[in-house]
């Protein structure tokens, strides 16, 4: 009977042993599939959208899932991108800055509330609310601190010859102003990134570069890792390429703020220190608590300041299907990158594309996303649906406040107007130029959540400059009345209309001038000045479309003093004076005898100039000086 029990065990348990291993391989062979498959939609990705190469990096805990390089580093050389191949990581610097300045942290050097003018009071940096707000060092990495971001100018500083971190932050005074009160509001700043760099500096003794090397790079053994145009990466960096025209180096003014270059092999260790909260090989480099202040947001000061979690010290984070990876993405003319990890489960990627276009790294990455997370337990996404009422009512019309370039507020104004209105218990809200309206519901903590998304969030507050404002995932908004939001829908369609109706109006009286009966020249000059008038912009549309291939193109054009950019500046002043002189001109031939059809259309397209002058006036551009 003993013996026959025996059997029985052994029989089960060799049968569970099979089992289990066939469940395994099963798996095992799954997971291969799928990755299989991932890796052939990413090709496919690259080549539906003419992209040259990419180079990805993929972690589980301490291992490797892929590292690989796909396509071309470099067409005209026809070389491919490999694990060691350099990539331009951008704004994927400004992790190593918060990391810098953690560990001075650690070190008990700095604090991340110091105020920044006590620590670097060679730097001038205006802050008009500086007795109750000053400037902290967490508000220069969470962009909170009211500087602004670089300017044409500030991008025009392509120089080979490196200039030191306080030579590039002296460059453009204009740009250490606080525009608005420190912790009220975000602006994404990559001077104010690069002003905490300087504090490193200053702190440690070092210069930014060999802390960055001394206490981050040595120790993770990224051996090639740099900030510039280092011998190696002119030898294995993967050309950069905007439409299929190959870009030259860009020499960025901020260096520690976007000048971090790298290769998808020498990025594990880096991207192990964040899976691994701060240890790397047995070795402790960085705190967990550093890791988790640098995934939470403390500088904001206003009301509902949790809802700015996201945005940490350097550190933001991406939520997809109730799943929250933290990192940074990054940007330099030719190149994009996304690199990101998931703290809770150990994963994480990076994703390098030598392509302009943002979107073809943000499908990589959602690709890479749902792999990741195809086997992690599934979250239920628990949605509040009750209806609670609020007392807020944000009907009426808005504008955005903060502006990536000041130079294109005149456009981004009207682009993104906004229109709210409520209907029973819902808030519509829809940006005048798109055709359909996002829904939100009020929530209990009186604000308002976007029906599809659980997380978009907006709000009334006080703003200490602008009142009352809306805030939030879409915000900062200001509200504007009904006339003047009609006058800039106006001014858009017109900018459209006017050239076409002018040009067509000019063509036609040519016509009836040379052909027909009566020579009439008062009637001709008329119909052709309005035309002639709005030329002065069509010019500038013109030579930017000659002259602008790709964006350093744009850059170095504009941002310096250029036959270009003091051809813009020309233009403007010139569409200024004509555009007052010209109704003047038809107002005083008002007795002409001439066609009321021609005679009003230039009347009523004189009057529109005149209106595009005093709005492009009212946000800086007669006369602008792009490089200044």
């Amino acid at each position: 009977m003993e013996i026959l029990k025996k059997i029985v065990v052994l029989i089960v348990f060799v049968s569970f042993s099979i089992s289990n291993c066939l469940a395994q391989k099963l798996a095992d062979t799954k997971d291969s599939e799928a990755l299989e498959e991932l890796q052939n939609s990413i090709q496919n990705i690259l080549t539906k959208t003419n992209t040259p190469g990419a180079g990805v990096l993929m972690l589980s805990g301490d291992n490797i899932v892929l590292l690989r390089g796909f396509g071309k580093a470099d067409i005209e050389n026809d070389i491919d991108v490999n694990e060691h191949t350099m990539f331009r990581l951008g704004s994927v610097s400004k992790l190593l800055v918060s990391l810098a300045i953690l560990k001075l942290q650690e070190d008990g050097l700095l604090n991340l509330k110091d105020i920044v003018s006590e620590l670097i009071p060679d730097i001038k940096i205006i802050n008009p609310w500086k007795k109750d707000y000053p400037i902290r060092v967490e508000n220069l990495l969470e962009h909170s601190s009211g500087l602004d971001n670089w300017s044409l100018a500030e991008l025009g500083s392509d120089d080979p010859k490196p200039k030191s971190l306080k030579e590039a932050i002296n460059y453009y005074p204009k740009g250490r102003v606080a525009r608005y009160v420190p912790g009220t509001r975000m602006k994404y700043s990559n001077l104010a990134v690069s002003i905490a760099a300087y504090i490193v500096e200053k702190v440690s003794g070092m210069s930014y570069e060999d802390y960055i090397k001394k206490y981050f790079f040595n120790p993770l053994r990224m051996k090639y890792a740099t900030f510039r145009n280092t011998e190696h990466y002119k030898k294995f960096g993967a050309k950069g390429y905007d439409n299929g025209v190959l870009m030259p180096y860009f020499h960025l003014l901020y260096r520690p703020s976007a000048g971090f270059t790298d290769s998808p092999i020498e990025l594990v260790n880096l991207l192990r220190l964040f899976i691994n909260r701060g240890r790397v090989d047995g070795v402790q480099i960085i705190s967990n608590n550093s890791l988790n202040r640098m995934e939470r947001n403390e500088s904001m000061i206003t009301e509902k300041a949790d809802l700015y979690e996201g945005v940490g010290l350097g550190n933001n984070s991406t939520i997809y299907k109730s799943y929250i990876y933290r990192g940074h993405g990054g940007s330099v003319p030719g190149t994009n990158t996304k690199f990101n990890y998931l703290p809770k489960y150990k994963l994480g990627f990076a994703v390098m594309v030598n392509n302009n276009d943002q979107n073809v790294v943000n499908i990589l990455s959602s690709l890479i996303i749902k792999f990741q997370i195809n086997n992690l337990p599934k979250k239920k996404l628990v949605r509040d649906k009750n209806r609670y009422k609020s007392d807020q009512d944000l009907t009426g019309y808005y504008i955005p406040l903060n502006y990536k370039f000041k130079v294109l507020e005149f456009f981004i104004k009207i682009k993104r107007l906004k229109k709210m209105w409520h209907k029973r218990d819902t808030l519509y809200v829809k940006t005048v130029l798109n055709k359909y309206p996002y829904k939100f519901h009020a929530n209990r903590k009186n604000e308002f959540v976007r029906d599809d998304l659980n997380d978009f969030v907006i709000f009334q507050t006080k703003d200490p400059i602008e009142g009352q404002i809306i805030e939030g995932h879409m915000g900062p908004l200001k509200k504007i009345s009904s006339v003047y939001a009609f006058i800039l829908i106006i001014i858009f369609w017109s900018l459209f209309l006017i050239p076409i109706s002018t040009f067509l109006f000019a063509i036609s009286r040519l016509f009836i001038y040379f052909f027909g009966k009566k020579k009439d020249k008062i009637a001709l000059w008329i119909c052709i000045l309005p035309f002639l008038n709005i030329m002065f912009i069509l010019s500038i549309i013109l030579s930017i479309y000659i002259f602008v291939d790709t964006k350093i193109d744009a850059f170095l054009l504009f941002g310096n003093i250029t036959p270009v950019s003091v051809f813009v500046f020309v233009a403007t002043i010139g569409f200024a004076i004509t555009s007052l002189w010209v109704p003047y001109y038809i107002f005083k031939n008002r007795r002409n005898k001439m066609s009321k059809v021609f005679y009003y259309h230039s009347a009523l397209a004189a009057i529109f100039n005149l209106i595009f002058t005093i709005y492009f006036y009212s946000n800086g551009l007669i006369g602008i000086q792009t490089w200044a």
